[in-house]
């Protein structure tokens, strides 16, 4: 008998073949004025930051804003089951497999890192860095370091989801260039953390790129990313602690 069945759209993917938005374009627009007000009021922030306060609120309040805007994100998805499926349910690839290769991306990370901040060194923007902001962010007890860790699984999950899954797909399905649709993608990452100084952004804007292109290669999964951007913000507080002289080589996503 024939089905006539109409069958669901295929799931919006970062692939080869012409790319669908995942979401409306009013949608991405507001999400871009809403990191873009958060890149400004972070600046405004950064001294408040640098002067100290209560860690474990600023922590937490910081996770609560995470999902928040993860949720209001996927909330806009057309395809949500298939959005999700695309970044974390690759039955090809385990999550032992996937954390493996988020490691070895996080290794290339640390050499971007070290490589684009170095050059940064040799320009006056070593003198654009916020290094008290940075340093005045990083855990001290064993309180404080569980819940950066749980600050940096969120970072991970949550700034992927939306930057190298959504943004990317978004901006690919636009301007059907995929390489440009990274560079966008990484420009409003780096934009988003400008409290950090304009020096420690643009090495974050190449840690971007090198996990844009990585995501774009793997077909949208995201997994791997997701390990190394985790792994990247937990490790820097460990790193700059036990060697300062690193704190303000190896700023964090």
């Amino acid at each position: 008998m024939h089905n006539d069945t109409i069958q669901p759209a295929p799931p919006p993917l970062v692939t080869d073949a012409v790319p669908q938005p995942v979401a409306p374009w009013p949608h991405t627009v507001a999400l871009f004025v809403v990191l873009i007000a958060s890149a400004l009021l972070g600046q405004q922030r950064a001294a408040g930051i640098a002067n100290g306060g209560t860690h474990w609120y600023r922590y937490g309040s910081t996770v609560m804003l995470s999902w928040l805007l993860l949720g209001s994100v996927v909330a806009g998805v057309y395809h949500r089951g298939a959005f999700f499926a695309a970044a974390l349910r690759n039955r090809a690839s385990t999550w032992a497999h996937e954390a493996g290769i988020g490691v070895a991306v996080y290794l290339c990370g640390m050499l971007t890192l070290a490589l684009v901040g170095g050059l940064t060194q040799l320009t006056p923007l070593r003198h654009k860095r916020n290094e008290a902001v940075v340093l005045a962010m990083l855990p001290h007890t064993p309180l404080e370091f569980v819940l950066w860790l749980l600050l940096s699984m969120t970072a991970g999950f949550c700034e992927e989801l939306i930057f190298r899954g959504y943004l990317l797909q978004q901006f690919t399905a636009w301007t059907r260039r995929p390489v440009l649709a990274v560079i966008l993608s990484s420009a409003i990452f780096g934009a988003v953390h400008l409290y950090e100084g304009v020096g420690a952004m643009l090495p974050l804007m190449a840690l971007a790129l090198l996990f844009g292109f990585i995501a774009r290669q793997r077909k949208g999964d995201l997994r791997a990313v997701m390990i190394a951007h985790a792994l990247q913000d937990f490790l820097v507080a460990i790193l700059a602690l036990a060697q300062p002289w690193l704190s303000h080589r190896l700023p964090h996503p």
